[in-house]
């Protein structure tokens, strides 16, 4: 998490993939709603890592496997690292998602995986990458500064501005498509959001135009695996806020037109309705006019256009103050509410931490 989540705590067409154009579909005047909007209430889901639901499968942590089995709970959507899929070159294993999958399906839930190429609060060393992806130099360190971390922390994540890097990553999710087929609920790349120091900068080549070109690339190769290998897994995109590089910060601080990451979150979420690519985020924060500016404004204009929306909420959501209510926390309906209205989403992924998970299902 960088500069940028910490402020949101506070305050056809032609499609351009790494300098290749290529065909988009139509978009259709009003894109079909999905149906958990039609009882006017996104579908309720739990977020979790792979290993969370493994406990809770095996009976390690009956609480969470209470939550699972809630009526009330559609979906879990757990994060996992891509050196758990692959660890070495083009060998993958789908051992423990096969696991997950099955457990879901006997009891009636839906399975949504996030691929997880960056960490907080660790080491480029101990980032849960690839080992070819690490000795070819792959690994970049970032700031890790979200709240209440140490102001010295790093964090880590997959150089995907570098080709063989965005290859090796396309390449996992091909196989991923190939081996599912269609069976996953949805599959989602995280967050946006990073900071990658100067040095990194320079020994990578990181600029924040090639950074948004790389994600740009795995959304749209991402849903062209997922639509060919058939099925009805949605493909997911989390988008929260841009980096920029020091000239495009001037420019946007001196007011100087439209802000850099502004105009890459537009086109971002433009082309996900384009190619029908859902949209979502990590954080629901109503009324907050950071993310309001950065992210969910661009979501908002159009969501009437994606086919889903799915929005988290994460631990350190649960914390934030709600400028509406000052001195309390947003309640389970503010977050709800907001993310209906103002986003359109389909589906909101719960923290198994979130208050009203421990009480009995209505």
């Amino acid at each position: 998490m960088n500069k940028a989540r910490r402020a949101a705590a506070g305050a056809g067409v032609l499609i351009a993939v790494m300098g290749v154009q290529t065909s988009a579909p139509a978009v259709a005047a009003q894109a079909s709603r999905p149906p958990a909007l039609a009882s006017g209430h996104p579908a309720d889901g739990l977020y979790m890592s792979l290993g969370d639901l493994e406990d809770a499968m095996d009976g390690g942590n009956p609480d969470v496997r209470k939550m699972i089995d809630r009526s009330d709970i559609a979906s879990v959507q757990v994060v996992v690292a891509w050196g758990a899929l692959e660890e070495a070159r083009g060998e993958y294993r789908w051992t423990r998602l096969d696991a997950a999958l099955d457990y879901l399906v006997k009891r009636h839930k839906k399975l949504y995986v996030q691929v997880q190429d960056r960490f907080f609060s660790t080491t480029p060393a101990q980032a849960k990458l690839p080992a070819y992806v690490k000795d070819a130099g792959g690994v970049v360190a970032t700031t890790d500064d979200h709240p209440g971390s140490d102001p010295h922390a790093t964090g880590a994540m997959a150089a995907q501005w570098k080709g063989d890097v965005r290859t090796g990553f396309q390449s996992l999710l091909k196989a991923m498509a190939d081996h599912f087929k269609g069976k996953l609920a949805g599959v989602n790349l995280p967050e946006t959001s990073v900071q990658v120091p100067e040095d990194e900068q320079r020994r990578t080549g990181f600029t924040a135009e090639k950074y948004f070109q790389a994600e740009r690339a795995n959304m749209l190769r991402g849903k062209e695996f997922f639509s060919h290998a058939g099925g009805s897994t949605d493909f997911i995109q989390y988008a929260n806020f841009w980096p920029m590089d020091k000239d495009e910060e001037a420019r946007c601080e001196a007011g100087r037109g439209r802000c850099a990451d502004e105009t890459r979150m537009d086109e971002i979420v433009r082309l996900a309705a384009a190619n029908q690519i859902g949209i979502g985020g990590p954080d629901i924060l109503p009324n907050r006019p950071y993310p309001t500016q950065k992210s969910y404004q661009f979501i908002e204009k159009y969501k009437d256009r994606l086919p889903v929306v799915a929005m988290a909420v994460q631990e350190p959501t649960l914390t934030y103050e709600d400028p509406e209510n000052p001195g309390h926390p947003y309640t389970r309906e503010r977050f709800t509410d907001f993310a209906r209205d103002a986003l359109g989403a389909s589906s909101i992924f719960w923290t198994v931490e979130a208050d009203w998970l421990k009480e009995p299902a209505t």
